[in-house]
């Protein structure tokens, strides 16, 4: 996240710009008229609002025009907003080449200058999660399981019966991080605390040059990234941590060649050397580099809001040593989530719905993820946490339409169609193992002496927990 004297410079220096492009942006965009406006008379104002946390005006605009279209400003373009049943099928089925979930993604992560223009152009490593890593989790549950049993062992390792303040956010992201790293690039870069370190302040410092290129105009996004991102150090950065690996992998696909016994690894890095289209280390580093950005932060985010869930209600501590139900796990990703919107899609073609209303080429489409999870026509008691409230619906219903990977119009921290989150199946088993081992072995409460319980930051459409909030942890009682 940026800091306020960080985004009160940005804003500044960039104020004049904006008032010089305003105008013709928004007589190109005329055709949105007949789609209303949340916030301010003001536009401008209310995209710089908007930098600081949106979500304020997709609530606003969610309580007036719950399942019809409303459009929220960003600095040089605007955000359709819609929900409902009716209208999102509208949007899950309409055709790439018309409303482009890849190229929504390329925008709001700037995935050719954090990541490269090839990671954004060929996106080959999205079918690698689909056919190889959702394919292979089974096999890969007792990989994760020892992961993060020596994670948890190596950090709490001194941990008594004595209730000790945890960072929250710090711990969990740790753990997440090793058994992410495990299934992406395996034994021993995974626990090589240079490489965590490394991937973790990749992933922040990426973030947070998107956030600086969203005050420019989209044409200038390639001059100002110059300055702004720090790519190609990352990637050498990169490179000096797999490339050692990425060389004596194919050492070993050598001598597999040559009839040898080997033990060839199965992770993510050599599902890229095996079945990717790039041989070059850098090519091969900055698909890693996309997992790690993608997967960590949010995964990490979302458990952390369930262990803060936990904490601040000990009492289900009991049920869910008996079973740890991902149910428990989806209450949180409802109650809490990492954006106000989902489901983002670039329009590349006019897009007209089904009621005559126009969103022109250029403009973006999205779910408003957090106020469909806090609607009470859609959710009984949406703002109290409720660990049984899927449980209730699961026997009522289908059972698979409850599971937590399950997508549907009124549960989207996936998104939903076809191009929902191809990774949601490995977050959910590493999410669940790591909750799993936490419940089995430690008590936890509320730190009701610290700064920050469980509040929640923001900035732009993200949001998360303050990565400040501190929970009691202690081990286990054998009574």
């Amino acid at each position: 996240m940026l800091s306020n004297s960080s985004q009160a410079f940005y804003v500044l220096a960039t104020a004049s710009l904006a008032g010089i492009i305003a105008i013709p942006l928004f007589l190109h965009f005329r055709k949105l008229n007949a789609i209303p406006t949340v916030g301010s008379t003001n536009s401008w104002r209310s995209a710089l609002k908007n930098l600081r946390g949106a979500s304020g005006f997709i609530q606003e605009g969610y309580d007036k025009y719950k399942n019809a279209p409303f459009k929220i400003p960003m600095l040089y373009n605007w955000i359709v907003v819609v929900s409902g049943t009716k209208l999102l099928d509208e949007v899950r089925v309409a055709p790439d080449d018309q409303l482009s979930a890849i190229e929504g993604a390329n925008d709001f992560f700037k995935t050719a200058f954090t990541m490269g223009h090839r990671v954004a152009k060929e996106p080959y490593h999205l079918g690698i999660i689909k056919t190889q890593l959702s394919r292979k989790l089974p096999t890969l549950c007792p990989v994760i399981d020892n992961e993060v049993s020596v994670a948890l062992s190596e950090m709490f390792s001194s941990q008594d019966n004595e209730w000790k303040p945890v960072v929250a956010m710090q711990a969990v992201q740790q753990v997440v991080s090793r058994a992410m790293n495990r299934i992406f690039v395996g034994l021993p870069l995974c626990r090589n605390p240079d490489w965590l370190k490394f991937g973790n302040q990749y992933a922040i410092d990426s973030i947070i040059s998107g956030a600086k290129m969203d005050l420019f105009p989209r044409f200038m996004w390639p001059l100002v990234a110059i300055f702004l991102t720090s790519t190609e150090n990352h990637v050498e950065r990169a490179v000096e941590f797999l490339g050692p690996a990425i060389r004596e992998r194919r050492k070993l696909a050598d001598r597999a060649c040559g009839r040898e016994m080997v033990d060839i690894p199965d992770d993510f890095l050599q599902w890229l050397i095996e079945n990717g289209t790039e041989d070059a280390e850098k090519d091969i580093t900055r698909r890693i580099l996309f997992m790690v950005l993608v997967s960590i932060q949010g995964t990490a985010s979302t458990l952390m809001s369930a262990v803060y869930n936990l904490a601040a209600r000990p009492e289900y501590l009991v049920p869910l040593r008996e079973e740890v139900d991902a149910v428990f796990l989806k209450e949180s990703y409802r109650l809490d989530g990492v954006s106000s919107l989902v489901m983002i899609r670039k329009v590349l073609k006019d897009f007209t719905f089904s009621d005559g209303r126009v969103v022109p080429k250029g403009c973006y489409i999205a779910a408003p993820s957090y106020a469909v999870h806090h609607d009470e026509e859609v959710y009984e008691k949406p703002d109290v946490f409720d660990p049984y409230r899927f449980v209730r619906l699961r026997s009522d219903e289908d059972d698979m339409k409850q599971q937590m990977v399950s997508l549907g119009s009124t549960f989207l921290p996936f998104g939903h169609g076809n191009h929902a989150c191809p990774g949601r199946f490995a977050a959910a088993v590493i999410q669940k193992t790591i909750l799993a081992r936490i419940v089995s072995s430690y008590d936890l409460k509320l730190d009701e002496n610290a700064r920050a319980s469980g509040k929640r930051v923001e900035f732009g459409i993200f949001m998360g927990p303050d990565p400040t909030t501190t929970v009691l942890l202690r081990m286990k009682s054998s009574a």
